[in-house]
């Protein structure tokens, strides 16, 4: 069975709140919340199960390209790199 803990670190017990704050290397601040999460680990992929998901996965990314055939390459390419660093602010391509 699978399970999902996310307390406030402020709510936790003491004696749990040691326990994470000793496997996290540092303390807690009140404010920060907790994820916990316990689940089955995922067993391999079948040969049918593994063809599938690349089916899928071809197709979600033939949608993608049908969306970006009248955007010339270098705009989409600056609109990818602008979400990447969006995320990532330190990120440069490598060229």
């Amino acid at each position: 069975m699978n399970g999902l803990l996310v307390p406030r670190a402020e709510n936790l017990r003491p004696q749990t709140r040691a326990a994470l704050e000793a496997e996290l290397g540092r303390a807690l601040r009140d404010d920060e919340e907790v994820r916990i999460m316990a689940r089955i680990p995922s067993t391999q992929m079948t040969e049918a199960e593994r063809r599938d998901a690349w089916r899928r996965l071809d197709q979600s990314l033939r949608v993608v390209e049908s969306r970006l055939e009248d955007i010339p390459v270098d705009e989409y390419e600056e609109i990818l790199l602008e979400a990447i660093r969006s995320v990532r602010p330190g990120y440069r391509p490598a060229r």
